[in-house]
């Protein structure tokens, strides 16, 4: 009885060293980051529109507050923390707001 020697490809038996250098991208997002926080934030009303279907616009980065609203005519709103808020053109029955209430900790505003 003779022992079969496998003979293996290559990569899997030899692994050579790439020296590969990351320097220049590390230095480019350390760059990056530091122009991201020297910008100036402007105050103000900001909108943007992904063509049609929605509209995402949150107001004053000053207050750091994010609003989704879909449409101009809206019954309540959803606060899903104190700076987070989803407007809403129907408003959501019992059932629904009591779960998302107790279940998710959404809270439910009519609007005046």
């Amino acid at each position: 009885m003779n022992q079969l020697e496998i003979k293996f490809f290559w990569p899997l038996t030899e692994q050579t060293e790439l020296n590969l250098d990351f320097n220049p991208s590390i230095q480019w997002n350390e760059e990056w980051r530091k122009r991201q926080l020297n910008t100036t934030a402007y105050s103000g009303s900001f909108l943007i529109s992904d063509g049609g279907t929605g509209v995402i616009s949150w107001s004053q980065p000053v207050t750091s507050s994010f609003v989704l609203r879909p449409s101009t005519k809206n019954v309540g709103k959803w606060e899903l923390s104190e700076s987070m808020f989803v407007y809403r053109p129907t408003k959501p029955n019992a059932v629904i707001r009591f779960m998302a209430k107790h279940l998710l900790g959404f809270k439910w505003h009519d609007e005046n």
